[in-house]
């Protein structure tokens, strides 16, 4: 999928591209409400320790297989650069034709680098992190698993989108969203996404108005979530 005016690209993720996809966020979620003033209060102090805190995630996701990263590129003197960004998941039984035989060396991958990141942490921590609310996203999503249940049991979920703040506004937020509501309606499953206040209006143009719930500080952080029905 292509855009000829604005020379965007968009395509599936490769392992050599998470280092891109964690600076592009970086740059979307530096003063993001959540990931910036929530969990990373001493940001302009330390502000790589954001990237390496998003790299992170990124890399273990990655091999997760659940997950398919989604980018937009376009083409920066001669040479691709990364200017969005999605991590789609799948949820519930269409996400199990994903696995891999269980003797399949690259199970072994994700757990692996969770030790390592581990490992390194506790040399070089996370300076720039509230360590009170540093797990505050993960919180927010294991407790609206509650949600994908009935018509949303089987589902495509965006767990991430992020754009360039230099390329907002030209339609790549929407490229990585269709991407997913695309496919979803081809398979006949729903489409959803935990998003904050702010990201309603966005997410609804999408689709994705259908509110679900919303996650208070008692249930690990704030947040909305959104679904859209299949449209196949």
């Amino acid at each position: 999928m292509s855009s000829s005016s604005t020379s965007l690209t968009l395509r599936q993720a490769n392992i050599s591209d998470l280092p891109a996809i964690a600076r592009c966020w970086y740059h979307a979620f530096f003063d993001d409400e959540v990931i910036g003033e929530i969990m990373h209060p001493h940001r302009q102090l330390y502000p790589e320790d954001v990237y390496w805190f998003l790299l992170r995630g990124i890399r273990e996701r990655f091999w997760e297989w659940t997950h398919q990263f989604i980018v937009v590129t376009v083409q920066n003197d001669g040479k691709e650069k990364i200017v969005g960004a999605a991590d789609w998941r799948r949820v519930g039984d269409g996400g199990r034709i994903t696995d891999l035989w269980w003797a399949d060396p690259r199970n072994l991958i994700k757990p692996a680098l969770t030790l390592y990141h581990r490992f390194s942490l506790s040399i070089f921590p996370n300076r720039a992190a509230d360590p009170a609310s540093s797990s505050i996203l993960t919180s927010a999503v294991a407790n609206s698993e509650h949600y994908w249940t009935g018509n949303h049991a089987r589902c495509w979920d965006l767990y991430a989108c992020g754009v360039h703040p230099d390329f907002q506004g030209k339609g790549i937020g929407k490229m990585l969203v269709e991407w997913g509501t695309e496919i979803a309606d081809r398979e006949g499953v729903s489409t959803s996404v935990l998003c904050g206040e702010k990201n309603r209006g966005f997410y609804a143009k999408g689709g994705l108005c259908e509110e679900a719930g919303k996650l208070g500080n008692g249930d690990g952080g704030g947040g909305i979530v959104l679904f859209r029905s299949s449209r196949g």
